[in-house]
């Protein structure tokens, strides 16, 4: 029997019958909250309730999720994950698809949406950048590392709107080959995320993780409009609620299993108690250190 492997990500102590890039955590079995296992996965016995191509709901609160590779995830009520792979999958594919998709039903079926956003640290206090696909969150990220930053969270943000904390969450920055250049980081082959991609797993982001969840100061939504210089409006509660159930992880499918309301309520709390700023910068990778800065400033400036 292979030995157990525990990792803590978004407030919670996951058991892995492998290794995850996740952090690690020494805890007692009893406090286990998410079994990870890998193999065949189990016929449903439930009725399926809702479909699509590559993705089924079932009446016991089980789903399953497929990629566009073979790869299938059983994801049991916010409890279990379990990943189903085909011979001769790269493993880098099943890591991407485990700590994206994966990862994030598991927070949707136990009721916490995660943002797809990333987050920072400094003197007691987390920031969030979020935005689309490809918007620059994890490049943000690494500018406002530059300045002094500890990385909390990459491309998904879980955060507890009552106490308006940001829980650690992955800890290795994946940034496109171009960003991670700019910064000097090295992209080797085994660390590209998939065989097509030119995206690379930061591993030196692990040595500037915080792991402790922080007090969630603001949050800044990157618009893909660009502008000379960084500009930033902070948004009403209504337009922030809206800005950032716009850019829940997953959201489209999470409405799919039945969760709008539920995600329509989480954006209108955190957006009562987390400021919410919508963010236009030039997009010219030599002026990162300028928006670095400029959300720094924001930030002191509400304080």
């Amino acid at each position: 029997m292979n030995a157990a492997h525990n990792y803590t990500y978004g407030g919670l102590v996951f058991r892995s019958s492998v290794a995850l890039p996740l952090m690690p955590h020494g805890c007692d079995p009893a406090s286990v909250d998410v079994d990870v296992t890998f193999g065949p996965l189990p016929t449903p016995a439930a009725v399926c309730l809702r479909a699509k191509p590559h993705f089924q709901m079932y009446a016991d609160g089980t789903a399953i999720l497929r990629s566009p590779h073979g790869i299938r995830l059983l994801i049991d009520n916010g409890r279990s994950l379990r990943i189903e792979v085909p011979e001769g999958v790269d493993a880098r594919l099943v890591q991407s698809w485990l700590i994206g998709p994966g990862l994030g039903l598991i927070m949707h079926q136990r009721g916490v949406p995660p943002l797809h956003a990333c987050g920072v640290s400094r003197d007691g206090l987390a920031v969030a950048v979020a935005g689309d696909s490809g918007a620059g969150k994890s490049t943000t990220a690494r500018a406002l590392m530059q300045r002094g930053h500890d990385l909390i969270a990459e491309d998904q943000a879980i955060i507890d709107p009552a106490r308006a904390t940001l829980f650690p969450g992955v800890p290795d920055l994946r940034l496109w080959a171009v960003a991670a250049e700019r910064f000097g980081e090295r992209t080797e082959e085994r660390a590209r995320v998939g065989m097509h991609e030119d995206k690379f797993t930061i591993s030196s982001s692990r040595e500037r993780f915080d792991r402790t969840p922080r007090p969630l100061a603001a949050l800044f939504v990157l618009s893909s409009e660009p502008a000379d210089m960084p500009v930033s409006t902070r948004l009403r509660a209504g337009p922030a609620a809206h800005a950032l159930h716009r850019h829940i992880y997953r959201q489209r499918l999470a409405t799919f299993m039945g969760r709008g309301a539920e995600m329509f309520g989480w954006a209108t709390a955190v957006a009562a108690r987390v400021p919410v700023y919508a963010v236009r910068r030039p997009h010219d990778l030599s002026r990162l250190d300028e928006l670095a800065a400029h959300i720094e400033q924001v930030v002191e400036q509400q304080r």
